[in-house]
């Protein structure tokens, strides 16, 4: 008897553990319909909507998760892992940035501020200051001066007296495929008055594709690193910055010191220092890039694990042709299964 018992919970287990495991490879499964109505008709596999009409795609099967591509710039499936643009594809490359000289005088001012770019700078170490330091003082970088433009293309130069705002462009088309850092310079050249602040703002790479489309690169993607020349000086009005003094940034105002708390947006700035105060001295330069670079395209999440959802409305507003991907899972610590769901949608104008 109590070997057949023996046999009965052997089995039972046995049973148990199948399941479990088959809940742990539990495979998913999609469909994707689309509510035909007016503006909107299906063939197949194809899409016709007018622009500004809403598509609602219908969810059918076993999923957890669904993600949703829409093929727009920004957002096509096929460019997921993409973080280069070939350069043949590419009609012109720009670089733009505003910038504002805040405070102190012209003479003050003047020259305070220098903009450089290297094809074949080396990089910093990031954690060997004396070097660092080293090589930015004996280093031949190129001063970006002479290929500054304002928005017309007529050459200018940067602020030389406060308070004057100004939009610069850089044709940089000829750096495609190269790697190159950009790097600027401030030092504080007279203190009879204010030592200005520079902001930045709308810092970007615009890589305009024959395409017609474009891509946009941010100071925050470039890896900005300031080096703080004076951080052993002990100056009053550096104190504010307590931690990482050689290579660190702040969140606040500290003279002399750059604050890239924007840069994700392409704004960032370095403080003003009072009259009579210490001359300043630092730099901020970027890590090793490809202008040609770009962010990879991302997806929307329209269903996760805790969301019960059967449908998703989307609406294209530019006339074009376009691949609309949903990618859906189960997944869990030991298992994930994962299906491709496509189809064309061709959006027409809304006449």
């Amino acid at each position: 008897m109590k070997r057949i018992k023996y046999y009965i919970f052997l089995l039972l287990g046995m049973a148990s553990l199948a399941s479990c495991s088959d809940e742990l490879k539990e495979d998913v499964s999609l469909n994707v319909g689309v509510k035909t109505e007016e503006g909107v008709a299906v063939n197949g596999d194809v899409v016709t909507v007018k622009a500004g009409t809403p598509v609602v795609f219908n969810f059918y099967g076993d999923q957890d998760n669904i993600s949703f591509w829409s093929g727009e710039k920004g957002s096509a499936y096929a460019n997921k892992d993409r973080v280069t643009i070939a350069p043949e594809e590419i009609e012109s490359s720009t670089l733009h940035f505003k910038l504002l000289a805040k405070y102190g005088n012209a003479d003050c001012t003047k020259d305070v501020l220098h903009m450089y770019m290297s094809d074949n700078f080396p990089g910093i170490a990031g954690n060997d200051f004396e070097s660092d330091v080293k090589l930015m003082n004996e280093f031949a970088w190129t001063d970006f001066g002479p290929k500054l433009t304002d928005k017309d293309g007529n050459n200018i130069t940067l602020p030389q007296a406060p308070n004057n705002s100004m939009e610069y462009s850089v044709n940089i088309t000829d750096l495609l495929g190269k790697r190159i850092a950009f790097s600027f310079h401030y030092l504080g050249l007279k203190n009879s008055d204010a030592q200005p602040r520079f902001e930045f703002t709308e810092f970007y790479i615009e890589n305009k594709m024959k395409n017609g489309t474009t891509a946009k690169l941010y100071a925050g993607n470039l890896g900005f690193t300031p080096i703080n020349m004076l951080c052993k000086e002990d100056l009053e009005d550096q104190r504010g910055m307590t931690t990482n003094r050689e290579y660190g940034t702040v969140t606040n105002n500290v003279s002399g010191i750059w604050n890239l708390t924007g840069a994700g947006k392409g704004s960032f700035y370095i403080h003003s220092s009072d009259k009579n105060k210490p001359l300043k001295n630092s730099w901020l330069v970027s890590n090793l890039f490809v202008v040609n670079s770009c962010s990879p395209d991302k997806g929307l999440t329209v269903k996760n694990i805790s969301q019960n959802t059967d449908t998703y409305s989307y609406t294209y507003t530019t006339p074009g042709e376009y691949k609309a991907t949903f990618i859906a899972t189960n997944s869990n610590y030991k298992h994930e299964s994962r299906v491709i769901r496509e189809m064309t949608i061709k959006v027409l104008p809304n006449k």
